[in-house]
């Protein structure tokens, strides 16, 4: 008897000891018969708290006076759904309408990083779940494929190369077709391997270039646009007998001929003997100072070349006045938006603001690269709190391009160049806040997240070393560098390799629906806009014709002014 009741007191007191206090511990589990362990796979096992269920909290839905979580009054009418799917309907087909205008104007938007779920969940965080984005109203949508010629999985380097020039290629590389191996200097020289952007056949046509970014400008998707390289970290410094990216910017066919270039970076362009106010120092080692070498060049050719480095500066410039603009606002990367300090640093929207209105004085128009990059950023260090705020401050910027542009004259394509690993899961009731906990498990009995990492930095924060999850009840995810969960431990999140959303609106928006890879974009622009040795619509012929004619006419002005003033 005495043996019993000392087991049964032992028993208790092993339970109550495996009561979690607090986040301090991982939470015993019990072990059916002692072969079930974190970490190793047994399809025999399941992992159940050892803590009684009746000690322990539970699913709401366990609880018998449950009441199911209700939606919007309005939406709960029939009449709604009747009404709403009708409006939609009628918006569908008055999609009818296709304009097969040449395309003066391209302007090419990127969300880096922009997966459909970064979309759903920005919606949420907008305010409701029906929010539309401003380029998710766009008549034309699709799906496109963004794997590398190499990897099932890209990067930004062969997406960008895909998607401005109409090429795909090895992940890691720029401008330079698939036979170059990552790294393979000598074989970046060999001009049959070299590929050309649309910006080189803008340029061609007369027409004037720009790229805005909230990155570095030569980093992978602005550097996609203007140059070559086998590696895209070579931004400032290469092997021997390759130039670095930033020399290409300024110094290259396609680089030097850029009228607008706003973004972060400047230390790609200064030695490292020089530094800044805040301690920063270029990373430059040929001890070439590229900003001034940009400014000289335009002097030389009696053009006037402005560059700036507040958001002040930026906004006073006098665009009639003003060839070349040329910004960098950061020693690296942009500031998050939730965190920039405004009065100093331009937002996204702003940058794609003044290079439209740089842009659209040249008569022949003009080929203008946007994009987010931050969305990326945020996502590979799981601060989802940072990347929804960067896909708000995207969809502000489409609607000011939307603004300032003219739908019969200019395509607009918003697009992402790759997606995450971010995930929208669990079933959470409509108006949860789409940072929070949205659901609850019972297999450990604790709430999780809405968003979740396959992969990342978020692991750590979220699971205990010997295994088992830490309670989410009171961890700060409105904090900006707050991490999300993520199941893989890893440094640095990657990419996905799931298809990405196109978005268009403009002349021949049209062919930019269904579900295509990537390169076709580069395509399709090109055909849109008469640029390329490529598929040209049949309207480029009166265009050319119409150029051809205003060439010759002002070519005759010129002569008899020219006789006029001489003689």
């Amino acid at each position: 008897m005495v043996k019993i009741v000392g087991c049964i007191f032992v028993t208790l007191i092993v339970v109550v000891a495996s009561v979690p206090t607090g986040d301090t511990s991982p939470e015993i589990v019990s072990v059916p018969d002692n072969s079930c362990k974190y970490g190793v796979h047994d399809p025999n096992c399941r992992y159940v708290p050892i803590v009684p269920p009746s000690h322990r909290p539970t699913h709401p839905m366990d609880d018998p006076n449950w009441i199911p979580p209700t939606g919007p009054t309005h939406e709960k009418s029939k009449h709604f759904w009747l009404q709403t799917g009708q409006k939609i309907l009628r918006k569908q087909l008055e999609k009818n309408h296709i304009n097969t205008n040449v395309a003066k104007n391209v302007i090419i938007v990127i969300g880096d990083g922009m997966s459909i779920p970064t979309q759903a969940a920005a919606r949420v965080y907008m305010g409701n779940e029906n929010v539309e984005l401003s380029f998710e109203k766009f008549n034309y949508a699709g799906l496109t494929k963004t794997y590398c010629v190499n990897y099932q999985v890209p990067d930004s380097a062969c997406t960008g190369t895909a998607f401005l020039s109409g090429i795909k290629n090895n992940y890691g590389t720029l401008g330079v077709s698939a036979a170059v191996p990552l790294r393979n200097c000598s074989a970046q020289h060999d001009e049959s391997h070299h590929i050309d952007s649309i910006f080189k056949w803008a340029q061609e046509a007369g027409k004037a270039t720009g790229i805005v970014t909230n990155t570095r400008i030569t980093h992978a998707t602005p550097a996609s646009a203007y140059a070559r390289s086998a590696d895209r970290e070579w931004e400032s410094v290469a092997p021997d007998g390759c130039r670095d990216i930033a020399w290409q910017l300024v110094h290259g066919d396609v680089g030097s001929k850029i009228k607008v270039l706003l973004g972060g970076g400047w230390r790609e362009f200064v030695p490292t003997t020089v530094g800044d106010a805040e301690g920063n120092t270029g990373f430059r080692t040929d001890n070439r100072n590229l900003i001034e070498e940009w400014l000289k060049l335009r002097q030389q050719s009696n053009a006037n070349g402005v560059y700036v480095t507040t958001r002040d500066e930026l906004l006073n410039v006098d665009v009639e006045k003003t060839d070349y603009l040329f910004g960098l606002f950061e020693h690296s990367h942009m500031s998050y938006a939730l965190l920039a300090d405004k009065s100093k640093e331009p937002s996204l929207e702003e940058m794609a603001q003044r290079a439209v209105e740089m842009l659209r004085k040249y008569p022949n128009g003009y080929v203008l690269l946007v994009e987010g990059g931050r969305i990326d950023h945020a996502h590979h260090q799981t601060w989802a709190r940072l990347s929804l705020p960067e896909t708000v401050e995207f969809h502000k910027t489409v609607e000011t391009l939307e603004a300032l542009t003219n739908e019969e004259d200019t395509l607009i394509v918003v697009t992402a160049d790759h997606s995450h690993t971010m995930t929208i899961g669990g079933y959470p009731p409509r108006g949860t806040d789409i940072l929070s906990k949205g659901d609850f498990s019972r297999e450990d009995a604790k709430p999780f997240f809405t968003l979740n990492y396959a992969n990342g930095l978020g692991f750590f924060d979220h699971f205990y070393p010997t295994g088992g999850r830490r309670n989410p009840l009171q961890m700060p995810y409105r904090d900006p560098l707050f991490r999300h969960p993520a199941t893989v431990p890893l440094d640095y999140e990657t990419h996905g390799g799931d298809d990405v959303g196109v978005f268009a609106k403009g002349p021949w928006a049209h062919l930019f629906t269904g579900t295509y890879e990537q390169h076709l974009i580069a395509h399709a622009m090109m055909y849109a806009s008469c640029l390329g040795d490529g598929l040209k619509a049949d309207q480029c012929d009166d265009a050319s014709g119409l150029s051809a004619s205003l060439v010759l006419l002002l070519t005759s002005i010129s002569a008899v002014l020219i006789q006029y003033l001489c003689c």
